[in-house]
Parts: C-alpha cells; sequence; structure tokens
C-alpha cells in the first residue's frame, strides 16, 4: 500500500495497469491539489504520507470467486464454497479484513464493497455477512453492491433489512440487450427474473431509497452489436449510468479464442463493424461511462466517422 501511494503521489501510478484502468483511460482521475482539498485524505496527501494513523476508508472485498452463472469471459465452470477449508479460509480472511472496522469506533466512516470476485448473494461468505450486518450500529457506513442481478430477489432485499439505508450503490452486471444474448454471455442466469429485479431497483432509486444505480456491460463478440439497445434498456430502467468494458483475458479461453473476442483490435475483422457500432449517438450521451474503451469512443465521435466507415 506504501508502493501504491507512492506511484500516485509521483504520477506514475505505475502498479496500474493503464490499458484497462477505465479511470486511466477516461482521464477522470482526481489530481493532487483535488485530494489536498479531501476532507478525509487532504491532510495525508498534503504530507504526501505514505503510511496513516486509520484504516482504509474504502474496502473492496473479493475474497470470494463463488458466483451462480458461469459466465465464459470469467470461468470455465462454476465456483460455489460453502464448507471445507476453502470456505474457510474465505471467511477467516473476511473476518480479519472487517475487524478493524466492525470493532472500531462505531461512528468511523467507510465504505464496503461487494463484490468484483464473484456474486455478493451466490457467497455464502459475502452473504452472510451482509444479512448479518445491523446499519444501525454503523451510522456512517456506506455499502456498495455489485452483482449479477439474479438473485437480488424481494426476499433477499428483505433480509438486508437492517442496512437499507446503508446501501448507496448497486452495481448490476448485464452484458447484453436481449434474451438471447444474454444466455450466451451470462450462462446459468435467468433473464425474466433479472429483468423483474432490475426494474425494482430503477423503482428504488427513483424514489431515493438508492443514490445510485449502474448497468455494466462487457464488450465482446456476442454482444457488441447491442451497445447501443443496452443505452436504451438501462435508461428505461432508471439507473444513472450505463457501463461499458473491454473483455479482460482471465485465462478462461485459449489465447486465440480471446483474440477472437477482441472486436476492438484493429487487427479484428469486425473491427470497422465495432467502430460502426460506437459512432450510434446514443452511445455518446453524458449517461454513458465508455469505462476503458474511452480511446475508441473518442474516436468514433469524430464528426466524419460514420461516412468513412460506410463508405468501407
Amino acid at each position: 500500500m506504501q508502493k501504491i501511494r507512492e506511484s500516485i503521489y509521483d504520477g506514475s501510478f505505475r502498479y496500474c495497469r493503464h490499458d484497462r484502468c477505465p479511470k486511466i483511460q477516461n482521464n477522470s482521475l482526481p489530481t493532487l491539489r483535488e485530494g489536498e482539498l479531501e476532507a478525509d485524505i487532504g491532510a495525508a496527501v498534503k504530507k504526501r504520507a505514505v503510511v496513516l494513523d486509520t484504516p482504509p476508508l474504502f474496502l473492496h472485498l473479493c475474497n470470494d470467486r463463488s458466483c451462480n452463472l458461469v459466465c465464459p469471459s470469467c470461468r470455465t465452470e462454476r465456483i460455489n464454497y460453502s464448507s471445507g477449508p476453502e470456505y474457510q479460509s474465505r471467511l477467516e480472511l473476511q473476518n480479519r479484513l472487517l475487524k478493524p472496522y466492525l470493532e472500531g469506533p462505531p461512528e468511523q466512516a467507510f465504505t464496503l464493497s461487494v463484490t468484483g470476485s464473484g456474486d455478493a448473494f451466490a457467497s455464502k461468505v459475502f452473504r452472510e455477512q451482509l444479512f448479518a450486518l445491523d446499519g444501525s450500529k454503523y451510522p456512517n457506513m456506506r455499502i456498495n453492491l455489485q452483482t449479477n442481478g439474479v438473485l437480488l430477489t424481494p426476499k433477499t432485499w428483505r433480509r438486508m433489512h437492517a442496512i437499507h439505508k446503508n446501501i448507496e450503490t448497486v452495481l448490476i452486471s448485464l452484458d447484453a440487450a436481449t434474451e438471447t444474448t444474454y444466455n450466451i454471455t451470462r450462462r446459468g442466469g435467468h433473464w425474466e427474473t433479472l429483468m423483474e429485479n432490475c426494474a425494482r431497483l430503477g423503482e428504488f432509486r427513483a424514489s431515493g431509497q438508492l443514490k445510485y444505480l449502474r448497468f455494466d456491460f462487457v464488450v465482446q463478440l456476442a454482444n457488441y452489436t447491442e451497445m447501443p439497445a443496452f443505452v436504451e434498456l438501462t435508461r428505461a430502467m432508471g439507473a444513472d449510468c450505463a457501463y461499458f468494458s473491454r473483455l479482460i483475458d482471465w485465462g478462461t479461453w485459449p489465447r486465440k479464442e480471446f483474440i477472437r473476442q477482441c472486436v476492438w483490435d484493429p487487427d479484428h475483422p469486425l473491427y470497422t463493424d465495432f467502430m460502426r457500432v460506437l459512432a450510434d449517438p446514443r452511445l455518446h450521451d453524458p449517461y454513458v461511462d465508455s469505462g476503458n474503451l474511452s480511446d475508441y469512443f473518442e474516436i468514433a465521435s469524430q464528426s466524419d466517422l460514420p461516412q468513412q466507415i460506410t463508405q468501407s
């Protein structure tokens, strides 16, 4: 952590993948001057401190890959740790990570984010923690949920009643705008249930129960043509943002197959068609976050690009 902080202060961000990081790609990293003005970390930034007296303000739990889906872009088999040493080791790690927060001063402010590694509700480690938390004991605890949305049913939501006021952000991974494509990119899911759950979250956002609702889309060969339709679908469901990111090689596909999925590669036979899709005006609305595809969105936004692509 100290080395990472040093890389922030010197501006190199040398421990980051610059080609993958959406904050670097879309030039939205805060400046040091902006950091100095932050109420929580401003004093540390002014001193260029790399050792802090308090634990991190943002805790992102990615200690369990358990999930109810088997998305080809992410894994080759279903992963579910619910007992035995694999489950126990993940539970013990989580308890150790949470201890400074749950046993510290109850008024301390922190954000708990669950999860980027699997699903927040398919994982026994994560869901039992979420169900057990009492938000009234931690009034300044904020919770961000990242999930595929299938298991975020009314029953699941009721079981988290004690943290409803703490939940601020929900991110749902869809990777599709139609059921047909969803069945390819999100294997094991259920489109109708997902749409019902997403519509309910949209109602929570409209009523102010949620402060932020985002739907995510990992671009790949099977779904890139649905990017504009995804923007329309998620807007209709009341989201704050439609977020796009490109596929990352997690080793689940043979290298040749992964390359075949990367339609944004200029050498890909469908690159021209990919850029044609990106030229759609629906993708160039402030509602859209282009993530680590920002460079491609910028090229596509050039006024003469659609005509050039059509002619090609």
